[in-house]
């Protein structure tokens, strides 16, 4: 920094206040989100101990997913009404205190309670992201905003590694209910710290917001504006991508390949340190070229070139690595840019990022789900990876639609 751009900094002490209120927003709203997804896998990284207590079958733990993500569609498309109607910082609380409800209700170990506590994660995930789009819009600098979306997404890698890496190590030597009782604690704490924002972030509350109108009013925006109509199926095509590369890759290494399990499960761990990597870089690249959909155009051909190709030659493990951690790299790496975009595509104030999100939770859903379906008929993982390829592709061509209209 010059010294003549050191002086006009402190000439402009509202600069300075406001970099230094950006930094503690993003922080905070970094931190909600590793803990709002570390209580959504949970019970992901333990599945045989939890399923040995409550006596059912280790796969019915993809029901509770499931039951996060169901709930999860209703209320983002609550989420950008109740925003506006009692502020996001109060919001954001209410998101936290979903995690803290659902650690606590998984902890009792018994199978209803767990079922309630997935309803309370999923609404309180659902409602994560439009809180925190909706505090770092305000302060976000428009020139670094998609690198700031993309550092708080980066909080969904590291809440994943979290509870891989912190929960059966503890819960073999405590037991994981007492485990997932102490991991409670971390969004109830900052549940607490988003009090002390309140004063701050929640004055433009508009009390006589109705909730029901809101849903409906909010998706007629989505879908009548061309490029928030864009995010919304590009989240959807995109998480439906990401999804079935976390699901099956595994089962394609082990049952196809060849790999042994233990190289292949390693293979999850990768994905997931890309994405954390490929969410930042891609942030960096947006704000560089001024024009998101241009990226996520970029980032949808990447990933359908990646997917196709590790699917013809994953046999290849020096290849077959590089590919899906490419896969991983972008197939995880467009949520800050989306985000990022539609806060600046939202018209008004605040942002409409729950009712755009609404279609991403639907994409997680339908996915995994349709991909389990096409490898029914196809009789092959690397056939059915060829045909979700296709669907990375699709989303590319759409956002590069987008994006020349963008530079017009």
């Amino acid at each position: 920094m010059t010294d003549t751009s050191l002086q006009s900094d402190l000439a402009h002490p509202d600069l300075a206040q406001r970099e230094s209120g950006l930094g503690a927003a993003l922080a905070l709203t970094t931190a909600s989100q590793v803990a709002a997804t570390s209580s959504v896998l949970a019970l992901t990284t333990i599945p045989t101990l939890v399923a040995n207590t409550l006596g059912i079958g280790p796969h019915m733990i993809g029901y509770q997913v499931s039951l996060i993500y169901a709930s999860g569609v209703i209320f983002s498309m609550m989420a950008g009404a109740l925003v506006k109607r009692w502020g996001p910082a109060r919001v954001g609380q209410l998101a936290l205190l979903g995690a803290f409800a659902g650690f606590a209700g998984m902890a009792t170990g018994h199978l209803w309670t767990i079922a309630l506590a997935s309803v309370l994660i999923g609404v309180g995930y659902a409602l994560n992201n439009p809180s925190s789009s909706h505090i770092l819009s305000r302060l976000a600098p428009p020139a670094r905003r998609n690198l700031i979306f993309s550092v708080k997404q980066a909080g969904v890698p590291l809440g994943g590694a979290l509870a891989a890496l912190a929960i059966p190590p503890l819960a073999q030597r405590f037991g994981w209910q007492p485990v997932l009782l102490g991991f409670s604690l971390i969004p109830l704490v900052l549940a607490l710290v988003y009090q002390l924002k309140r004063g701050a972030w929640d004055n433009e509350r508009a009390p006589d917001i109705a909730i029901g109108r809101g849903i409906w009013q909010g998706q007629r925006t989505v879908l009548s504006n061309p490029d928030l109509r864009a995010l919304a199926f590009l989240g959807f095509f995109y998480s439906a991508a990401q999804l079935s590369i976390s699901t099956f890759t595994v089962a394609m290494l082990i049952e196809e390949f060849g790999w042994s399990p233990v190289s292949a499960a390693g293979i999850a761990a990768i994905v997931q340190i890309a994405g954390a990597g490929g969410r930042i870089f891609w942030g960096l690249v947006a704000d560089r070229l001024r024009n998101g959909f241009a990226v996520l155009a970029i980032v949808g051909f990447i990933t359908g070139a990646a997917i196709l190709g590790f699917s013809l030659i994953g046999n290849l493990p020096a290849l077959g690595l590089a590919l899906i951690g490419l896969a991983g790299f972008t197939g995880n790496g467009w949520n800050g840019v989306l985000l990022a975009e539609t806060a600046h595509s939202s018209p008004g104030k605040g942002t409409l990022t729950g009712e755009v999100l609404t279609y991403t939770f639907i994409g997680v859903m339908v996915g995994p789900a349709t991909f389990s379906l096409a490898f029914n008929l196809i009789g092959s993982f690397s056939g059915t990876f060829r045909l979700l390829a296709i669907v990375a592709f699709a989303g590319s061509l759409w956002a590069l639609v987008r994006a020349c209209k963008a530079r017009r």
